[in-house]
């Protein structure tokens, strides 16, 4: 066990400096059959304690997490990648999920929480209560798409002491959420998430990072608007899932398209600062046309060998090969 305020005494706040929390910390038997559940003989405790109607502990052991929860039945236990400690806010760690709602165990230097869903035209945040480090249930508005919840926290002892944001995606614990906005766009990206919630399908064990880059937006053929966003998903292991979507607007109508992805690349990331996409979308009259657009240093778009200088192209033929061009000696991912 962590010495209680532990966190207070070390620059390194990652999970090694989590007191246990819970009114079953000293009960030595629950925790030895969560270890033994876990095939281990030590591990770190974090949680051990009831949480809506069943007996749960929480233990670390080195790069994994374990939960275990027992509920009128034998033993369940979970094992999950441990979240690693992040420069934009630590994560919780989810206690239980259910229909009612999620409990969250936080960071013990977290003091304030709200949450919101994704849902409604702008977020609709509500204080959560915390007690000895556990949330009150915080509910995800229902339906088939992901609707979050998206969850605000703020540790004002840790500087620089601003509320940071995470999605709640599944798995042991939410995903710092990043949006980028085009040059010059607003910093709100919450429209963006609640639209990709329906327009991905979503990894079952969550993610550490999801960062949501809108790369081009500008005017599409028939007087529709556009807006292409590049979702980077990153994993506790250094994995990565990338998609793009092509969001289109006609008559305040907005729709959704998937374009490409790929996985275990740098793409929309730091270390490839470029990206194009391309896609076959549907125009309002029904015509199809093949677009392609680029992130602002994008210099130029090849459709099969005809090139259009600029982060836009756009042609009704057909295409076989799209390839980009940006500053020199800088390689620009492409997703069709």
């Amino acid at each position: 066990m962590a010495a209680p305020g532990a966190w207070r005494r070390s620059t390194e706040l990652d999970l090694s400096t989590w007191e246990p929390r819970g009114a079953l910390t000293g009960d030595a038997a629950l925790v030895a059959r969560a270890l033994r559940a876990w095939g281990r003989r030590t591990g770190q405790l974090l949680y051990a304690g009831r949480v809506d109607g069943a007996t749960v502990v929480l233990a670390r052991d080195g790069e994994q997490v374990a939960r275990y929860t027992e509920a009128g039945g034998p033993g369940r236990l979970e094992v999950f990648p441990a979240p690693r400690a992040r420069p934009g806010g630590a994560a919780p760690l989810t206690l239980r999920a259910m229909a009612a709602g999620s409990r969250y165990l936080v960071p013990p230097w977290v003091r304030e929480m709200s949450a919101a869903p994704l849902s409604g035209r702008s977020p609709a945040w509500r204080a959560v209560g915390i007690e000895d480090g556990v949330t009150a249930p915080v509910p995800a508005a229902g339906g088939r798409c992901l609707r979050g919840p998206v969850l605000r926290l703020r540790a004002p002892e840790i500087a620089p002491g601003v509320p940071y944001t995470m999605l709640d995606l599944g798995g042991i614990s939410p995903a710092e959420a990043r949006y980028r906005p085009p040059e010059g766009g607003s910093l709100d990206g919450f429209g963006v998430w609640k639209g990709l919630g329906c327009a991905v399908e979503w990894p079952a064990g969550g993610a550490e990072v999801a960062a949501a880059w809108e790369f081009w937006r500008g005017a599409l053929p028939e007087g529709a608007r556009g807006r292409w966003i590049c979702l980077r998903l990153a994993d506790a292991r250094g994995g990565s899932l990338v998609r793009g979507v092509l969001f289109s607007t006609h008559r305040g109508r907005t729709s959704a398209l998937r374009t490409g992805g790929r996985s275990g690349t740098w793409d929309c990331s730091r270390l490839r600062r470029d990206v194009v996409a391309g896609a076959w979308w549907r125009a309002p009259s029904g015509r199809h046309y093949y677009v392609a657009a680029g992130s602002r240093r994008v210099a130029r778009i090849t459709l099969d060998g005809r090139t259009t200088p600029g982060p836009y192209a756009v042609t009704r033929t057909r295409v076989a090969a799209l390839s980009a061009a940006g500053e020199p000696g800088e390689e620009v991912a492409v997703l069709r």
